[in-house]
Order: structure tokens, then sequence, then C-alpha cells
């Protein structure tokens, strides 16, 4: 089936490049210093997944830092996918499987493959060895770095060498060359192309539950849509403002707001579709009309594809609003979606 370009791209693209900041603090200098440093002794690691516990709803234990190091390059990788620092807290946890991860969207390459790997519940970036990026990514666990519970296996592993894990986190990259390292940056890496017209991806999906045959349809029905209609990349809402509008409404996490009519949202927008660069895009529109809670702030967040931090302003996350993937064949990112200020009215609770 034919890719389109995915949300991210498609909601950040227009952003100023004149916001992109310069980071201050870079964790790990180079190849040859995590080659050397070497503290753990990890052997005989069998890294096999019951398959019952790696599919939709499965039960796995995130494996300590030793386990987890022994199956990394030097570059901190597994298959091109970084384990990064913040991936640490979860270490020893037992969690549940949100669903398999074998593709995704990448920006400006739509949608590819990915290899052994799963999404978590309540599992997300936050940035905090980042320099505090704020886009909250779900992160991808390769099975390796994940345990089977088997039955009578009743206490998690832990790491008892608290000296080593902190060496070993210090030689995990945040920048290289001068852009930002993460999974989100590293995406192309980690990946392989999927055919266009292959549908067996989607197949395998619905039949381990992960897609349901109407979402699968409504791919399909999409997809001819946007290729008969020539809809391709053009903007879902636009509006005819030279210079957009900016409201500062100064939301906080936690509080009450209604999501603006779609005549309310056009009147802050460009003929790109864009509010200060930021699109309004086709996702967003189950929530217009709605009422909403904030999640959170969104100050700054590092963008995909150039690997640079940009400054947002007026802008917030919503609570249980992410991208569903109906830009892009229903990607299973889940990434949270960006709202401008002008698109929201305060709720005042009396």
């Amino acid at each position: 089936m034919p890719t389109r370009t995915c949300f991210t791209q498609s909601q950040l693209g227009l952003l100023d490049a004149r916001l992109t900041v310069t980071a201050w603090h870079v964790t790990g200098s180079s190849a040859e210093s995590r080659r050397r440093v070497a503290p753990y002794a990890v052997t005989n690691m069998n890294t096999h997944l019951n398959a019952d516990s790696v599919g939709k709803g499965g039960i796995v234990e995130v494996r300590t830092l030793g386990e987890i190091a022994a199956t990394l390059d030097q570059d901190g990788c597994l298959d091109g996918l970084p384990f990064m620092p913040e991936m640490a807290k979860f270490c020893g946890r037992r969690i549940e499987v949100a669903r398999r991860a074998d593709r995704t969207c990448v920006v400006g390459y739509g949608m590819r493959g990915m290899r052994d790997a799963v999404f978590l519940q309540n599992s997300r970036c936050g940035g905090e060895l980042h320099d505090g990026c704020q886009r909250a990514c779900q992160l991808f666990w390769k099975e390796a770095w994940l345990r089977s519970i088997e039955p009578g296996n009743a206490a998690p592993v832990r790491d008892l060498n608290p000296s080593a894990d902190e060496r070993f986190l210090a030689t995990l990259q945040t920048r290289h060359n001068g852009r930002y390292h993460c999974q989100s940056t590293s995406l192309y890496r980690a990946t392989y192309p999927i055919s266009r017209w292959d549908v067996m991806p989607f197949l395998r999906e619905i039949r381990r539950g992960d897609l349901s045959v109407l979402d699968f349809l409504d791919i399909v029905l999409r997809t001819f849509k946007n290729r008969i209609g020539g809809k391709n990349g053009q903007p879902w809402l636009r509006g005819k403002e030279r210079v957009t509008p900016q409201e500062n409404l100064a939301l906080a996490a936690g509080e009450l707001v209604h999501v603006k009519s779609k005549g309310e949202i056009c009147a802050t927008l460009d003929a790109r579709g864009a509010n200060h660069g930021l699109m309004f895009q086709e996702t967003m529109d189950d929530a217009i009309d709605q009422p909403r809670r904030v999640a959170f702030r969104v100050h700054r967040i590092i963008r995909e594809d150039t690997g640079q931090m940009v400054n947002l302003r007026a802008t917030v996350a919503l609570e249980d609003v992410v991208c569903q993937g109906v830009c892009v064949l229903k990607c299973p990112r889940a990434e949270y979606l960006f709202w401008r200020e002008a698109w929201l009215r305060r709720i005042e609770v009396t």
C-alpha cells in the first residue's frame, strides 16, 4: 500500500527553523570511551521469549542493566535501535505488552518494518537526559531486553551492582555528530523497508489482535480515496490568515479545556493549515468541539527529522489524545499531539 508522510513530520514540518536551540549537556563522548568501559560480566544469557508473553496482553520483565548491556554494540544499540538512559528506570519491572512493534512510521520515509520489538504499557520517554525533550515518545523494547515470566518465577531479578550501572549509563550517547541521539532520531537505521503493496504485515496484526478488521478496511479505503482524490500531503484544515493569531492561556496540567469548533480553528490557520508553523492534522479531528484535560505544557521537543531541539510557545498536550495513525496506515506509535492554545478554550470550574 502506498505510504504517506507521517503525522509527526506533517505537524512539525513548518516550524520556524530559527527556533532551533543548541544543547548544553552531552552524555558519553566517543565510541572509544564506550569500548573501554565494560562494567559487567554477563554470560550464557537466554534471550528467547515465550511466544505468549510478547503478544498483546502478555507480561514481561525488563532485564537488568547488566543483561541489556550485553546485547548492545559499541554505540549502545541493538539492530540500530538505541537503549536510552531514560529506559533504565523500567529495569526489573514487570509490565504488560501493549502490542508488537513490527512496523512504524519514520519521518520522511513513511512506513517501515522493525524486527523483534514491542511496546509496553505506560512506557514513554521522559526526556530527562535529552535536555528535557517533551515529546514523550512511546519506547520501543527489543525482545532481548525483556524476560518471559515463567510459572514459579516469583521475584523480579535485581541488579546488585549499582556502581557498574552508573558507569554503563554514562557511556550511552545522547548526542552524536551535532544531533540528539535517541530512538526517534535513529528509527531509519533501526528499521527496514516494507513493500508498499504488501498486506501481510497487516494480516499478521489482525491475527494477533493488534489491528481490527475494521481498521484494516479503513486503511484500504483511505489509501484508495487519497490516491484517487490526490489528497496525499494536503492540509486537513486550512485558513486564510497571512499572520496567524497566537493565544496564550497559560494552561496547566490537569485543567479542563474545550477544543474549539472546526470553523474557529480554521480562523487561526494559514493557507498551509498551520498556526505559527504547527499544523492541525486529520488525526486531531475526533477531539474537535469536545472537552479534554491538559496532560502537560510543551516547551521543547527534539525533531525526528533533524535531530535538533525546537522551542514551542503556547502549546500543550491533552490527556488520552494521541495520534491514531490515520494519515499513515494506522501507525502504532501513538505519539502525543501538540495543541496550540489558540485551538482551545479554558473550562472555568466553579
